[in-house]
């Protein structure tokens, strides 16, 4: 099994936060400049969100009528659909939530994204027959919404020649791959700013408050000031 290597990216504010507005303190376009100059950094071109992100910022419309008779597909058989694009934007999306109405989207100055689900055996026939008809690509993770995220990152890279994957939060998927010890590299671009928004998610959150996790040293790759007094942090194992 060839396993990507997985890069966290994020940019957060000094206590942590990774959402809110944190980024009013930096003039002008400095902090996506920075985000997208160090992402381009890495050179790849796949990024994996979390369902609530891709909601947010992708899928934001409400769920299309799905196929009111759909055939059974067998949870054995990915589908991959023939894209002209060679850029992608994976939705971790367990339970098949993501509303998507076309099979490819734009993020910023990027070039257009090929949509891939990464879903568990729940998720209905109904909602794999739209993803079908529409021609966004799927590939089973697991029988629940724990997903193995071994088996995921194997899958993309057999099905796409992913040698490097870039995840850009929510906060709970950094936390899946980190728990499951799937991070090589952490790219923080910190905003001089605290953020006293109550409740935000954090670069890393664990829900469970059970989880016996030790903690997980990094070195140091690169430490770079960047313009509006933003502060480029590159981590490796």
């Amino acid at each position: 099994m060839f396993k990507p290597k997985v890069i966290v990216h994020m940019s957060m504010s000094m206590n942590g936060n990774i959402t809110g507005p944190y980024g009013s303190v930096v003039e002008g376009d400095a902090l996506s400049n920075a985000y997208e100059e160090k992402h381009e950094s890495f050179g790849s071109n796949a990024m994996l969100l979390g369902r609530k992100t891709i909601e947010e910022a992708f899928a934001t419309e409400a769920m299309p009528q799905l196929p009111s008779n759909p055939k059974q597909y067998s949870r054995d058989e990915d589908f991959i659909a023939d894209t002209p694009y060679d850029h992608y934007l994976i939705s971790l999306d367990p339970s098949g939530k993501a509303a998507w109405t076309t099979n490819h989207t734009t993020f910023r100055e990027r070039p257009e994204m090929h949509v891939v689900e990464v879903i568990s055996e729940n998720v209905s026939d109904a909602y794999l027959e739209h993803l079908r008809n529409i021609g966004v690509s799927y590939i089973f993770g697991g029988k629940d919404r724990n997903l193995d995220l071994s088996v995921v990152l194997d899958k993309l890279h057999h099905y796409f020649g992913f040698e490097t994957v870039v995840v850009a939060g929510g906060g709970g998927i950094n936390w899946s791959f980190f728990e499951q010890g799937f991070v090589d590299e952490v790219s923080i671009v910190l905003v001089p700013a605290v953020d006293d928004h109550y409740g935000r998610p954090q670069l890393f959150n664990n829900s469970n408050s059970s989880a016996e996790i030790k903690p997980q040293g990094f070195k140091i790759a690169h430490l770079e000031q960047l313009e509006g007094d933003i502060v480029w942090l590159h981590y490796t194992k």
